[in-house]
């Protein structure tokens, strides 16, 4: 048993179990996550990506419904080619009570030159059985969906047509409306240019906000050049604002955009790194470059006042992929680690985490946490530093009382954690030695743990003794011995 006492406050018995992850039926040999879409209350969240089969060069798609209360697969269904194309790609997904939604992209056929784009939207319920399927009916040789949307009346769709002639291209950016019986609603077409595969996009409010290449109307067929820029598009009407948020575009730019509306561009070259901040408002925040071990990125997210990144090593030694904040003031880049195993997507909500990861064999897992708010409690001995912290104490509707715990271990380029998801927690009332009544305070009474924490204000002492799983020790950074663990932590402050 791993004990915790907080100093002038309470009592806490805590045995520390496997990470708090939960297993996803595929692997990731043939499974590529590609999109995370959070139900409004975020207690749920649907999880789009692409099979790919190496025998018949296909790629279908799958879906997956997550409780991120219960750590739970809801649900899953698998999203084959319709009426005998070539490939199907997922692009997002999104949870509208009890529908979700599938936005995907499919490939008529192989070959370059005869393939066309078309662009499908599914609907789902709870339990993953299919309620409908839609073509959507947008004219061009080639018709590609960026974006999907929950609307009052249903959902909103965005992309761009791509049609050509002998000479020339053509590129046009349209938004589409669909009520929940997939009927479709007025297609809006701007031909004015378009962003192109590779864009990132994310629909706020009866608004579209994108980031990426940028094609202009019409161009010489195989002789064009693109330009990275952000811009936020009317679902219903033209261009609110565009912008260019890099003086010199550097390679491989990837973003990510937040539910404000909020623009982070992250891309690197030969002397390091840049990272471009633009408002839901097309405002300039902040253009930082520094140096940076790391190049390719594949995912970008808000985290409170950083930006979340899922890069890889400049180092090709050093294939596996890992998490890092950046701190857009600064470009300031700190290791985290958020779950066991190489991380293949990351995504957030406001307060909110969820990352998917894979291990040596190829078993796929997925691990959610808070994000605000959160107290520290560190410490280091023999070179490890050890860390415990406590997100914040969430109420849902139905008043239950919840918060997420994290007890880590870091030395040298070693990362080693625990993470926990309290629920079913209760307040209790206290008495001092005098009788009279304490600050309350929540208890979490599991079968393999229990904790106590203040309802109100975080613990500023703990200790942590105890012993680590053999697997867990073999893992670890600095118990090797046994597992055992005996630490004394003092608050370093708390994260906004």
């Amino acid at each position: 048993m791993h004990i915790i006492r907080f100093f002038g406050t309470t009592l806490a018995g805590l045995v520390f179990a496997n990470a708090m992850a939960a297993s996803l039926p595929l692997s990731s040999k043939k499974f590529s996550p590609r999109h995370v879409g959070f139900a409004a209350d975020s207690s749920r969240a649907c999880l789009a990506g692409s099979r790919f089969d190496p025998e018949s060069m296909q790629s279908t798609g799958e879906l997956l419904l997550l409780d991120l209360k219960r750590d739970t697969v809801i649900a899953q269904a698998h999203i084959a080619v319709p009426e005998d194309y070539a490939s199907l790609h997922p692009v997002q997904c999104a949870i509208d009570g009890d529908h979700v939604y599938l936005l995907a992209n499919v490939d008529t056929q192989l070959p370059r030159s005869l393939n066309q784009g078309l662009v499908y939207l599914y609907q789902f319920n709870l339990q993953g059985k299919l309620l409908g399927k839609k073509k959507l009916a947008i004219e061009g040789r080639n018709r590609y969906g960026h974006a999907l949307g929950v609307s009052a009346n249903g959902v909103q769709v965005a992309g761009y047509i791509k049609d050509e002639d002998d000479a020339s291209e053509y590129f046009s950016f349209y938004t589409l409306a669909l009520d929940r019986r997939l009927n479709e609603g007025k297609l809006n077409v701007r031909k004015t240019g378009a962003f192109i595969s590779g864009a990132e996009a994310r629909f706020v409010g009866e608004n579209v906000h994108v980031a990426g290449p940028f094609v202009a109307a019409k161009v010489v067929k195989d002789g064009w050049l693109d330009a990275y820029a952000n811009s936020r598009i009317l679902a219903n009407g033209g261009y609110a604002w565009s912008m260019r948020p890099f003086k010199k575009d550097p390679r491989n730019v990837v973003a990510g955009i937040s539910q404000q509306g909020a623009i982070y561009s992250l891309g690197y070259g030969e002397n390091g790194s840049t990272l471009a901040v633009t408002s839901a408002e097309g405002k300039q925040v902040s253009l930082n470059s520094f140096p940076s071990k790391f190049c390719e990125t594949s995912s970008l997210a808000e985290y409170g006042a950083d930006v979340l990144a899922l890069r890889k090593p400049c180092d090709e030694k050093r294939k596996l992929a890992e998490l890092v904040l950046i701190s857009p003031a600064n470009g300031k880049e700190t290791p985290l680690q958020l779950g066991q195993g190489e991380p293949l997507l990351a995504a957030t909500s406001p307060g909110q985490w969820l990352v998917v990861s894979t291990d040596a064999a190829g078993k796929l897992a997925w691990h959610s946490g808070a994000i605000g708010g959160d107290t520290r409690l560190s410490q280091t001995v023999g070179g490890v530093e050890h860390s415990l912290t406590f997100g914040r104490i969430n109420i849902d509707k139905k008043g239950e009382h919840s918060f997420d715990f994290v007890y880590e271990q870091r030395a040298g380029e070693c990362r080693f954690s625990i993470n926990g998801h309290a629920v079913e927690v209760d307040v209790v009332n206290p008495e001092g030695p005098d009788g009279k009544e304490m600050p309350q305070l929540v208890m979490y009474d599991g079968a393999e743990m229990t904790l106590l924490l203040p309802l109100k204000g975080a613990p500023r002492e703990a200790s942590l003794t105890g012993t680590l799983s053999p697997e867990q020790a073999k893992r670890s950074c600095g118990s090797k011995n046994g597992g055992k663990l005996s630490l004394s932590f003092v608050a370093t402050g708390t994260r906004h």
